[in-house]
């Protein structure tokens, strides 16, 4: 059957590159927000199931058995899609996510999408459950959480799974909790208290960290991989001098290829004039700098732009170790660095 399958949508299997589990959507009326399957699409997004809870069985349903599993589901009136009839939710996800294991293989990524962070929904007073599974071969997980028991439950997942691909972690808890009705400072809610120089979110190949109300991006201090986007509200020249100079040195960052940082709610970097104290150079300001961008490791759906947005600056700093160059770019609220696979000689060759 699979084969059949297979042979029959050669074409449309080859316009997938991603299946996304996501719970991250509206509560239901039991206030539970259950997980969505979805093929990302740059217009709209093409669902392949839904899941409902179990309580909402009725007789209109079937059953098929998955991985030795027996799943009840039944056609939604509106969407006319499946839906799982099950409850708790996570073995029969596995289920499920195998199949599209043994179907797809690795031509396909496979993503969690996760938010505890959820305001609409039927009930008085929501409270989302952070759902996290244990999935074989995810390669992206994108979570957004605003509580301190999240923030560490996030910490334990990434602990215990594989290192991924890609992560997108939006974080806006405070480093604070009440107590007796009173606001107490926990040092241990900071983000380098819950995801330490160990943590396997320092080792993703792409990262897109959100961080509001939180102390300086942890990420410029451990971040192994190749491409990171940062927005963060606190963000000082101390954060960026020290970046500047660990990577010159060679000491660290020897992978990353680009990294973006955009300071928010704010109006803008204020520290331009570092640029002299790191020991930037300066193409001649007559002349045409080359424009640096590199294929993305990240790709939201099939046909996003597949490389990421020219970097054009006339600064530029060279490591000493290797004598590779980096773009640098301040421009109000946004500080970019791109990395070239080239010497300052060869770099300065694209010279136009």
């Amino acid at each position: 059957m699979k084969k059949l399958i297979k042979s029959s949508q050669i074409k449309r299997f080859k316009s997938i590159n991603s299946i996304v589990y996501d719970n991250s959507h509206v509560l239901d009326a039991f206030g539970a927000n259950p997980p969505w399957v979805y093929i990302p699409n740059r217009c709209k997004t093409d669902t392949i199931m839904f899941f409902h809870d179990y309580r909402k069985h009725d007789n209109n349903c079937f059953s098929l058995i998955l991985h030795e599993n027996t799943v009840e589901f039944k056609i939604c009136d509106l969407t006319f899609r499946p839906a799982a009839l099950c409850h708790p939710w996570e073995p029969v996800l596995e289920s499920i996510h195998n199949y599209f294991l043994d179907l797809f293989g690795s031509s396909v990524e496979y993503r969690w999408i996760t938010s505890s962070d959820i305001y609409l929904s039927r009930l008085p007073n929501p409270q989302p459950e952070l759902f996290v599974p244990q999935l074989r071969n995810l390669s992206e997980c994108r979570i957004s959480f605003h509580k301190v028991a999240d923030a560490k439950r996030v910490g334990n997942y990434f602990s215990s799974s594989p290192v991924f691909k890609h992560i997108d972690l939006h974080g806006v808890h405070l480093p604070v909790e009440y107590e007796n009705e009173l606001l107490a400072v926990r040092e241990e809610y900071t983000p380098e208290k819950l995801f330490p120089p160990e943590s396997k979110l320092y080792l993703a190949e792409s990262v897109r960290i959100e961080q509001r109300e939180m102390n300086a991006p942890a990420i410029l201090n451990h971040f192994q991989g190749r491409q990171a986007i940062v927005k963060c509200v606190i963000f000082r020249s101390l954060h960026f001098i020290e970046f500047i100079n660990r990577w010159k040195s060679g000491r660290a960052f020897q992978k990353l290829e680009f990294l973006q940082i955009e300071k928010i709610d704010a109006n803008g970097l204020d520290f331009p004039q570092v640029l002299d104290r790191i020991g930037v150079k300066y193409i001649d300001a007559t002349k045409t700098p080359p424009a640096h961008t590199l294929p993305k490791i990240h790709l939201e759906f099939h046909g996003d732009n597949p490389n990421t947005s020219p970097l054009i600056s006339h600064a530029y700093i060279v490591r000493k170790s290797d004598n590779r160059v980096a773009s640098v770019l301040i421009q109000g609220r946004w500080f970019k660095f791109g990395v070239w696979n080239k010497t300052e000689e060869e770099f300065l060759r694209m010279v136009e």
